[in-house]
Formats: C-alpha cells, structure tokens, sequence
C-alpha cells in the first residue's frame, strides 16, 4: 500500500434512497498506516490553518503509536465540536490544503478521516470530560444553542460560571441539527457532544426565541449572542415570490425537521427542480432534492467549476448523484401564475479577475432560454435574522453584529460570535469564536464587571 487511504461509499443509486451516510470510517490497520504518512511537522502549518488550532500532528501521532483515545483526548481539548468538525470541516478549503506533503506533490494527509477516527474512538469508551473550576457565582446567558453558543457556554461553565442557554428550535444543536443532514454527519455526533456538554451543568431553554436582551441584562451578569445565520439571501428578481421557491436555509431546516418526525418536507417527487447558487448549501439542497424523489436536479451557477466555492467532493457528488450543473448560466426570472412553471436564464462569459483575484462575469446578449423546471430553491448565501438582531439593540452594520477584537457588542456585557458576526462561515470558526468569546466574558467578569442594570 502507498499513498492516502480512500475508504468505500455506497453507490450513488443505493444512497439515494435515504439519507445515511455514505463515506465508510477508516480501521485500525488503514488509520495507523494513514497517520503513519504525517511527517510530524515542527511548527506544522496545518495547525495554523485549524480555526480551532488543534495540536494536529500530536493527535495523528498518538492514532500511529495506537493510543486512540489519547488522540480523542488532544482534539477534544481544542474543540467541544472536535466529533462533528471531522464529519463537515471543509478540510480542502483549511487544515488538508497546508499539508507538507502537498510539496511532494502527493495527496495531504486525511486530516478529516483520522479525527473521525478518534471520535469514533473516543464514543466506544465515553467522551472525554475534563474537571470544572470551582463556581465563581456568577451567570451567563448564551442565546443560540449553535456551535458558537455551545462552544461559549461549554468554555463558560468549565470556567465555573452557572450557564442558561435558550434556543427556538425544540433541540440544541442550531445548524448541526437543523441545516445539516444526516448524510454528511449522523446526528448521533453532534447529539453526544451535546449530551457532553450538559454535563457540566448547563441549562438548556429549548422552544424560546429571545427578542429582548434587556431583561436578560437585568438577571445575567454577561450575555453571549450566537444565533447564527439563518436566513437565505433573495435573488432580487421577478418571480421569487411564487408558490414553489424555497429559500435553501429554510427548505434544509424543513427536511431535517421532516427527518426528525417534526413537520413535512417540501414534495418533490417527480418534479424538476432548480438550484440556484455553487456553495455547500447549493449542493446540500441538490442531493436532497435528489432524495425526497425529485425528477431532474439543476445547479444553476453563473460562473465555472474554478470559482465555484463548493468543496470538490461534494460536487463530485451531486454529480454522481445526477444531479445536472448548468455553469455560466444566471437566472433573470422566474415564471408561472401562481406557482413555479420555469425560469428565463441568460448565458454568461468571465470577466478579468477584480482585486481580491475572483473572475467576474457579464451577461452574453441574445443568449437567454428558458428552463422548465417545478420548484427553484434560493441558495446564493445566508444571512442572520436582521431584524431580531435590531431588536437586541446592539450596533449592526450590513446586517451582521459589530464586534471589537474581543467579541464585545456596542452594549457593555453583551458579546457575539459565530454567523451572526462573519456572516457564514465554517462550524469550526463558530466554535473558535464562541471559544474566543468565553474567554474574553471571563476576563470582563473577572474585572468585577457585570451588565446587571
């Protein structure tokens, strides 16, 4: 054997019937032999390209010598969320894309793989749990049971501070739970990191949508905000309004509360649907559709593979999966009376690269048609709830929380991390920013400060 291990799927027309995951875990012989490729970097470039900084090399090395739950243990003291991180990081994009072995023009390390690894582990024999501080007698408030919230409120209460965490959905776990299925991460993952996290005493207020941060200012001595991104960015074009266009946060939320035995998801059996956008949640959206019985499957993206930000795995398969990628294609319209009958696109042609080295792209005349297609789903970006964020009265600025370098609002004891902040990013940055955040509470905290009125 040389080279990385690449472990087995299941054929795309099998998984498609369901949403399990598909991409087999490595075994003890393939995980040692693949940690066994690190080269143990001295000031390894992959651990500055974690958001969480895990000790990466550390954790590979005790996977090679056979100290499993050692390497578990290294993960997890850099990051609550280290079990689902190794299911839905975008490695390509982070950790994988510094490895040293890169240079040697071989295939990275799987980074991913070995940490799932770990985790998968570390489950067998019960999740590490490292000792709590004394109480300090003082309480926090995170609203947004997220990965921004969880990872803040698990830091709080290590710290020893008494930690009340509310959240609208029925269950903690935010976009783990509710914007990512089952097959890119099984929910038990996220499930028992959270199982963990309660067992530092933290209270849990599910079912409760915090609109007014005054009174919690009254109660709680500091209060972190983490609620995420949950809204889906508008096309801005005619049509957008008709019956069969869901935007893509709210048609993955509506699936995964489907899945869990909470609501119905959208029907498209037999329908043809459109995509609109080239990131992550545009391919989730596809591969979904593909499993709740869609016909036909489009990725309409206005600009080529090369710039499309999705990772290359997952549009390796959409692809598999048959789902059919209209590239340089921008829609103009949608059409129908009351409902979706198709939508106009236009054909599009790259431009010169702008400042930050993306290629733009214009409109070619005379090149539009029209796509036949039942339902259009919107995922061209996500963006936090803007008016719930206004109501918190805190300083907003292009419809995302204004925090200083310590994750501090415009209001003194209120602070914020996570989408809400950076607009979207990866789960292992929301969970570095809540991380970062818990910190810079108990520095506020410990000043003798408190935003009790």
């Amino acid at each position: 054997m040389s080279g990385r291990v690449h472990t087995k799927t299941i054929p795309p027309h099998e998984r498609i019937s369901g949403f399990a995951p598909y991409v087999s875990n490595l075994d003890d012989r393939l995980a040692v032999y693949e940690a066994s490729r690190c080269l143990m970097c001295y000031d390894a470039p992959c651990i500055s390209a974690c958001p969480a900084g895990i000790n990466i090399p550390e954790f590979i090395y005790r996977i090679k010598t056979g100290n499993f739950y050692g390497a578990a243990k290294v993960i997890r003291e850099s990051n609550i969320l280290g079990g689902e991180c190794g299911y839905v990081c975008p490695v390509e994009r982070l950790c994988e894309s510094k490895c040293v072995r890169r240079n040697l023009n071989e295939e990275p390390v799987a980074i991913s793989m070995l940490q799932r690894f770990a985790y998968e582990k570390e489950k067998l024999k019960g999740l590490v749990k490292f000792p709590k501080s004394r109480s300090k007698n003082k309480k926090v408030a995170v609203v947004g049971a997220g990965p921004a919230g969880l990872s803040a409120a698990y830091e709080l209460a290590r710290m020893g501070y008494s930690v009340t965490v509310f959240d609208a959905n029925p269950r903690p776990g935010g976009l783990l739970l509710y914007g990512i299925l089952p097959w890119k991460a099984p929910w038990s993952v996220p499930e028992s990191e959270i199982d963990l996290i309660k067992e530092y005493g933290i209270n849990f207020v599910t079912n409760k949508k915090i609109t007014d941060l005054k009174p919690l200012l009254k109660e709680y001595d500091a209060v972190f905000v983490g609620v995420g991104a949950t809204k889906s960015q508008k096309l801005g074009i005619p049509g957008e309004d008709l019956n069969g266009v869901y935007p893509a946060q709210e048609f993955l939320h509506s699936v995964a509360k489907w899945l869990m035995g909470e609501g119905k998801a959208p029907d498209l059996k037999g329908k043809r649907v459109a995509v609109i956008g080239g990131g992550d949640t545009a391919i989730d959206a596809a591969c979904a559709s593909v499993r709740l019985g869609a016909e036909r499957v489009y990725i309409v993206y206005r600009r080529s593979f090369a710039e499309m930000p999705a990772v290359p795995y997952g549009r390796n398969q959409a692809r598999e999966e048959g789902v059919e990628f209209l590239l340089l294609t921008a829609p103009v319209r949608i059409i129908g009376d009351k409902t979706v009958k198709a939508i106009e696109c236009v054909k599009m042609e790259l431009t010169e690269p702008d400042s930050s080295g993306r290629r733009g792209v214009r409109p070619i005349k005379g090149s539009e048609f029209r796509l036949d297609v039942d339902s259009v789903i919107v995922a061209i970006g996500q963006k936090p709830d803007e008016e719930l964020l206004k109501s918190y009265g805190v300083k907003t600025e292009k419809g995302l929380i204004v925090v200083d370098e310590n994750f501090s609002t415009s209001v003194e004891g209120i602070f914020a991390g996570g989408d809400a902040v950076n607009g979207g990013e990866t789960v292992v940055e929301a969970v570095a920013e809540g991380k970062k955040a818990a910190a810079a509470i108990d520095k506020f905290l410990s000043g003798g400060k408190s935003s009790k009125k």
